[in-house]
């Protein structure tokens, strides 16, 4: 499946619509013990992770989602150099992925921004 949009908005309508369907199947809310963080999130049933953060980066929730899932591959779209760096630096030297491959596209000629496109691949 792919989906567009706001990851935020649909990671929370998701999460809200898979809240109700536990909770009508066991008649309560999943603890936190379930699989997922403490936040009821459940990272585990998807490969690649697809993101492009604002200038500033990658939030640490996100940072932690993409370390703690079974995410193998992170697709990093980045328009903030300085933030892109120190995210690499996490999902890297912590998360336990490698650059598998990177391109710099200049969409503004005449500028100096350009857009990162980095593939990460857990090792």
């Amino acid at each position: 499946q792919v989906f567009e949009g706001d990851a935020a908005e649909w990671a929370a309508k998701t999460l809200r619509r898979q809240l109700k369907i536990e909770k009508n199947k066991t008649g309560q809310s999943p603890s936190s013990s379930s699989k997922g963080d403490s936040n009821g999130y459940d990272y585990n049933n998807f490969d690649i992770l697809l993101v492009d953060p604002p200038r500033d980066g990658l939030s640490s929730t996100v940072c932690d989602m993409a370390m703690k899932g079974t995410f193998s591959h992170v697709i990093y779209v980045s328009c903030g150099r300085r933030a892109l760096l120190r995210d690499l630096a996490i999902l890297c030297d912590v998360g336990g992925f490698d650059v598998a491959d990177l391109a710099v596209i200049d969409l503004f000629p005449g500028t100096d921004a350009v857009e990162s496109l980095v593939h990460l691949k857990r090792r």
